[in-house]
């Protein structure tokens, strides 16, 4: 019942105690005035205590509609639902709530990848994101493992942060091809770095790497390995990419590379094996014997370091001097291993300021995963931004 409803009701019974009071006052009286025949002193006496009870009960009543309307005044307007709790705790001050986190900014760096070996504080481009060329190029990433005959092949190839985070972002200029003679008797790599001035020097070194596998092969099948030419080599190389470029009407200077080539005989039967090596331009080749941690520069062109500023300019390239091509023969001994890089990786081995070529020595002592191994061709060092190619045959199949 509303309190609206209960001031009603009181009111109500207010009013009817005071006409019963006023009907019994008026009956007594006219019982006391009215002469009685027997009893009239008992009737009196009766009619008075009524009268007198009546009234009692009317104050009575009245006081208890007063103090039910004091009650509510008292009361807050408005009570709650639900069972209020006998007794509660009086809480002190309440303590500072945690604000919810604030959204978090766009990151410009991703994390860093603990999948890659870092050296020293690491470049600041390696942790930018990967952006993609404004036209359809070569994947970011390449990478293979094969066997051949007695020697096993890991090859990986990574596009440089500095390339993979610029704006407008560029492709991979590098470029490497694996391959192998008919009966497996010989293995046959290429590794091509286009150079970063030309415009189209990936499709240059695509070109390149693609063309010199299949030539080589053609010449180990005419005139065997011992009569391998490096000017007949360099030249038809040199005509296939010149070709390129006329397809895609660009001057050969937008599709210029440089290039590296090995080709490794089967070991004899004391376990060596010879490969034949041969260059254009700043890629190099290196050899590790697994008892010494360090991987040797064997054969390319070495940079003067020497010098305050280390020159990246290269003194040949595809396809405009093929006869600046050079080759020279090395030998493997057993579970030795040979390497051909790019210099995005050949210069750091060759800084002797860092550890990176020791970390490589002990991590390629022998055959990885592929997962691995193309893992350390993305290492991450400062001052290395550039593609960086490496296919390493090992002297034995030991994976």
């Amino acid at each position: 019942m509303s309190r609206d409803d209960g001031r009603r009701d009181g009111l109500m019974d207010g009013r009817l105690r005071t006409v019963l009071l006023m009907a019994v006052a008026i009956g007594a009286f006219i019982e006391v005035g009215t002469s009685h025949q027997r009893y009239d002193l008992l009737v009196d006496g009766f009619a008075l205590a009524a009268v007198g009870v009546v009234g009692a009960a009317a104050v009575l009543g009245s006081e208890s509609t007063a103090l039910a309307r004091q009650r509510d005044r008292l009361e807050p307007e408005s009570r709650p639902t639900t069972a209020v709790p006998v007794c509660r705790y009086i809480a002190g001050p309440a303590a500072p709530q945690p604000q919810p986190p604030k959204p978090r900014p766009f990151l410009r760096e991703r994390p860093t990848d603990l999948s890659v070996p870092r050296f020293g504080d690491g470049a600041r481009a390696q942790g930018y994101p990967w952006l993609l060329p404004e036209r359809t190029v070569q994947n970011g990433i390449a990478a293979d493992e094969a066997t051949v005959g007695a020697f096993t092949v890991r090859a990986a190839s990574v596009i440089g942060p500095g390339h993979r985070c610029s704006q407008p972002a560029e492709p991979r200029q590098d470029s490497y091809r694996i391959g192998r003679s008919r009966d497996s008797r010989y293995a046959i790599v290429a590794v091509a770095d286009g150079l970063s001035s030309a415009a189209w020097s990936d499709a240059g070194a695509t070109t390149a790497s693609s063309r010199a596998v299949t030539l080589l092969r053609e010449q180990i099948e005419t005139v065997g390995f011992g009569g391998l030419d490096v000017k007949e080599l360099y030249g038809r190389i040199a005509e296939s990419v010149a070709a390129h470029a006329a397809g895609r009407g660009v001057d050969t200077s937008h599709v210029a590379t440089v290039l590296i080539t090995a080709v490794l005989a089967e070991p004899d039967a004391n376990g060596v094996a010879k490969a034949w090596i041969t260059w254009l331009g700043d890629s190099s080749a290196w050899t590790l014997d697994p008892r010494v941690p360090q991987w040797r520069f064997s054969a390319g062109e070495a940079k003067d370091r020497t010098a305050a500023v280390v020159s990246n300019e290269v003194a040949g390239r595809l396809p405009d001097t093929p006869q600046l091509a050079m080759g020279q023969y090395v030998t493997l001994a057993p579970g030795a291993a040979l390497a051909l890089v790019t210099d995005g990786i050949g210069d750091a081995w060759a800084d002797p300021a860092g550890n990176v070529n020791e970390y490589f020595a002990n991590a390629w002592r022998s055959p990885v995963p592929a997962t691995r191994f193309t893992a350390d061709v993305g290492f991450d060092a400062p001052q290395c931004l550039d593609d960086r190619t490496a296919v390493v045959m090992w002297n034995g199949d030991r994976a």
